[in-house]
């Protein structure tokens, strides 16, 4: 017998919520064969089966807040002894509303069965008060796992874990932030050149701002000569806001680089993030609110990472020259947010302004 656990996958991952079971006790499974659905603060996604047999009995129902470690179910390989048959009358335990969840919990926080009943698992104390919170105040008195099973279906279970991470997030970073005006005529003209090649998908201004601050990040250090970029890609859905991960951003042509956007968009707005996102951690994420009509925002640092670029819409502003000529030109805001923990303000000035240089000068590139 072997027992199919919760994995960390990504940093600050300790819980996901049991969507569903694909596979019912009894039923024959191979490795890598899904066996659940679960959903994280990032995504929705499969819990596969490392061992070949047959699938045990649930050890935590679909509707649960399971902390990562815990084992969720097992497979069996035949040579188990058969399990006992449950008394015919054993009354469930339940717990009345005098019952506080801690009075319910063993050790640790570890739920107590009831006899018969499978064996325990765990909840960490932000996932009890995430699940006592998504059920609402009508669950006061009932075990976690009870409130767990009470959050609603659908959109609201994901959107909750997405806002406990972004809260958790504010409360941990330090935030400070750094501005400055970026002239967008290079980008516009670099823009003008790729989408006359006839490139399909058809490249976007995020495209290019993915470069610039990719370039800028490694330009500032982060890795080595030849070291691959990874950027965040913050990206608006249903259930609040993802960042899936687009991989080594100055190793890919305009139009791989616009494809790997556009796919790390449709997974993110899908809840299907991909290990590649999952395990990822990027030093810092574009979001870019400007087809919204926004002209400059600031933002919370995802958790793992060190910086988010915040980036408005593109005016015409009256720009004064080194010449004192004023001019009308096409310029932007763009916005360093960053963790003061491991950036100081120096350091956070220099990347913006290895930003706006890449940015500006996009045009003489390739």
């Amino acid at each position: 017998m072997a027992e199919i656990v919760i994995q960390a996958v990504g940093v600050g991952m300790e819980e996901a919520l049991i969507v569903s079971w694909l596979k019912q006790p009894g039923d024959a499974v191979a490795v890598d064969d899904p066996v659940a659905e679960i959903e994280t603060d990032k995504a929705t996604m499969d819990v596969v089966s490392p061992f070949a047999g047959t699938l045990g009995p649930h050890l935590v129902g679909a509707g649960d807040i399971v902390a990562v470690g815990t084992a969720i179910v097992a497979v069996l390989d035949g040579s188990e002894p058969a399990a006992a048959e449950p008394a015919p009358d054993a009354p469930e335990r339940s717990v009345g509303k005098s019952e506080t969840p801690e009075a319910a919990q063993g050790p640790a926080g570890e739920i107590a069965p009831a006899d018969g009943a499978p064996a325990p698992h765990r909840l960490s104390p932000r996932a009890r008060r995430l699940a006592a919170a998504a059920a609402g105040p009508q669950a006061a008195g009932t075990t976690a796992t009870a409130a767990a099973a009470a959050v609603p279906a659908g959109d609201g279970r994901f959107r909750q874990l997405i806002a406990t991470k972004v809260a958790e997030s504010w409360r941990e970073i330090p935030h400070f932030t750094v501005s400055r005006e970026v002239n967008a005529a290079a980008l516009a003209k670099r823009l003008e050149i790729l989408r006359a090649e006839g490139g399909e998908p058809v490249p976007t201004l995020t495209d290019l701002l993915l470069v610039a601050l990719a370039r800028a990040l490694h330009d500032g250090g982060d890795g080595g000569d030849g070291a691959q970029v990874d950027v965040g890609l913050a990206v608006a859905t249903v259930h609040g806001v993802v960042i899936p991960v687009v991989r080594d951003v100055l190793g890919q042509d305009p139009a791989q680089l616009a494809r790997s956007r556009q796919d790390a968009i449709e997974r993110a707005r899908a809840g299907k993030l991909g290990k590649d996102d999952l395990s990822a951690t990027p030093s810092s994420t574009l979001s870019n609110l400007g087809s919204f009509g926004v002209d400059r925002f600031t933002g919370i640092v995802a958790t793992g990472q060190t910086s988010l670029l915040t980036v408005g819409r593109v005016l015409p502003r009256p720009v004064a020259g080194d010449d004192g000529e004023i001019s009308v030109q096409r310029m932007f805001d763009a916005t360093l947010n960053a963790d003061h923990r491991v950036v100081d303000g120096a350091q956070a000035a220099r990347l913006l302004v290895a930003f706006a240089t890449a940015a500006e000068t996009m045009a003489s590139d390739h």
